[in-house]
């Protein structure tokens, strides 16, 4: 699990969430983990399936690490496969959830 610097509540289709919910997620499939990328299917706590990425971008100048996790809502596994060549803003596509190291969360429901 990647660690985050606050843990922000928020809605997100009805229901009430926090990064650590989404952390903690069930995850179905992994198409990768490395120190610095992941890309999984996971399952919440509500039944509810994401394509979920996780990017950290190195700093090298003194500054934190840019870290930012997405969860981009999917019907089925066959639909997150779909996704797994799909990169940076062409994976966003609604409804979705973006947040970053610093606690902050965009949620897109719908178009």
């Amino acid at each position: 699990m990647k660690t985050i610097m606050t843990d922000t509540k928020f809605k997100f289709l009805d229901n009430t969430y926090f990064h650590l919910t989404l952390l903690q997620a069930q995850v179905l499939k992994t198409y990768w983990e490395t120190s610095h990328s992941e890309r999984k299917l996971v399952k919440d706590k509500y039944g509810r399936l994401f394509h979920y990425r996780f990017d950290e971008e190195m700093s090298f100048n003194d500054r934190p690490d840019r870290i930012d996790y997405l969860w981009v809502l999917v019907t089925d596994e066959k639909d997150s496969d779909s996704l797994i060549e799909v990169n940076n803003l062409s994976l966003l596509r609604p409804p979705y959830i973006a947040a970053d190291e610093t606690g902050w969360v965009g949620v897109h429901e719908t178009v």
